[in-house]
């Protein structure tokens, strides 16, 4: 399922979940910055010509010009998953900064994710465990040593600027991006 708040004048003209050619599908929360030149580049590895497209249409059009090192591409606030039919894949990943948050949970062969706790909460297969270290942890250093834990023992976070991608080789967490620090 998916449920998609418009509040931007460009998100009046998406329709989600998306897909170009029925095989692979995406699902977003996007903002990217950056869209010239993101266009002009896309426009030279595909060698067409893109006119008024939208964030999600852009980021599925990256996935299938570049892969999975699309995320490298982009710049802006963005969580979003990509079902790639004919790689039998899952592709989640997450703003370098963590601007959008990004939920999930790994029951067996189900994986669950949004940009919202509660929502994921609600499906009937996560339970109300909790997770007693990130609660410990919280309370005893006000932070979570693990920066993938939540509160609830079924549910995780992807970290800032980290993709995930599920197949049936199992989980793979990789993170993309580092901040650039210069020496003093």
């Amino acid at each position: 399922g998916h449920t998609h708040l418009k509040t931007a004048d460009e998100s009046q003209k998406e329709r989600q979940p998306f897909s170009l050619d029925g095989e692979t599908w995406i699902v977003a929360d996007a903002r990217l910055d950056a869209r010239v030149e993101l266009i002009a580049r896309l426009q030279d590895q595909c060698r067409c010509m893109l006119g008024d497209v939208t964030d999600v249409e852009l980021i599925l059009r990256a996935y299938r010009a570049w892969g999975e090192a699309c995320v490298e591409q982009f710049l802006g606030d963005f969580v979003f998953g990509i079902w790639d039919g004919p790689g039998k894949r899952l592709f989640c990943a997450r703003d370098q900064m963590g601007v959008k948050p990004f939920y999930y949970a790994h029951l067996g062969s189900l994986v669950i994710f949004s940009n919202t706790l509660e929502c994921i909460r609600r499906h009937p297969a996560v339970s109300k465990r909790l997770n007693d270290l990130a609660i410990a942890d919280f309370l005893l250093l006000q932070i979570n040593q693990d920066p993938a834990a939540t509160a609830f023992a079924d549910i995780q976070r992807l970290p800032p600027a980290h993709a995930a991608t599920w197949s049936h080789a199992g989980k793979q967490v990789r993170r993309y991006y580092t901040m650039p620090v210069d020496a003093p």
